[in-house]
């Protein structure tokens, strides 16, 4: 059991309104917690970003993990509103797609739903190999193994907004409750320079984009 190889599977960026959201799947041998815990890692919300990094470079030197980055256009068309599929049922997709790559005995998914069972019957749908998922609530604040998956998905976001912001200016956080998001939303929408980077079918938009730039 100790040998077994698990997987932790978290995503940061889910309810941002600009950038790519990043799902990360961290994979390991059960018996390697007691060294992740020692390592400090922890709900990468919890941790400063100075420790999140240091955290992310001792997990990069001695683990194996995966991230896959959706960019905010993809978000928008798989949106039902748009048509598409979902963002639940694309976030699905692409957690299935990395077990299939890492092949894991065992997966921990911080769930996208509340309805877990729901939830891992979706991945389990769109699953090439076996695998035993269990999605969990909260899971990267009571599961190790997701915890590092959290730290290696904050890391890699906090990257790409960093990049993004080398372009496109200070934005803020990136999220719609963010006050210096919404007023650089409502100063740059108009420009389609920023489309490819900005979540287009989400509800925040349409709300600014009614919304007199004189509010904010």
């Amino acid at each position: 059991m100790a040998d077994q190889v698990v997987c932790g599977v978290d995503e940061a960026g889910r309810g941002c309104v600009v950038g790519p959201l990043v799902i990360s799947a961290f994979l390991c041998r059960r018996r390697d917690a007691g060294l992740l815990r020692e390592m400090g890692v922890a709900d990468s919300k919890s941790l400063s970003r100075r420790r999140r990094v240091e955290l992310y470079r001792l997990l990069e030197e001695s683990f194996r993990f995966e991230v896959v980055l959706v960019e905010p256009r993809r978000i928008s068309v798989s949106l039902r509103a748009s048509g598409g599929m979902g963002l639940n049922e694309l976030e699905y997709l692409l957690v299935a797609g990395l077990i299939d790559r890492l092949n894991p005995s065992r997966v921990y998914v911080d769930s996208p739903d509340r309805n877990v069972r729901r939830a891992r019957l979706r991945i389990l749908n769109h699953l090439k190999r076996r695998a035993d998922v269990r999605c969990m609530v909260r899971g990267d604040k009571t599961n190790i193994f997701v915890s590092a998956a959290s730290v290696v998905a904050k890391v890699v976001r906090d990257r790409e907004v960093d990049k993004l912001k080398s372009v496109l200016g200070d934005f803020g956080s990136g999220y719609p409750s963010d006050p210096k998001t919404r007023r650089w939303l409502a100063q740059n929408l108009d420009s389609t320079d920023v489309h490819g980077f900005v979540r287009l079918g989400w509800k925040t938009i349409d709300k600014l984009r009614q919304t007199s730039l004189d509010e904010f």
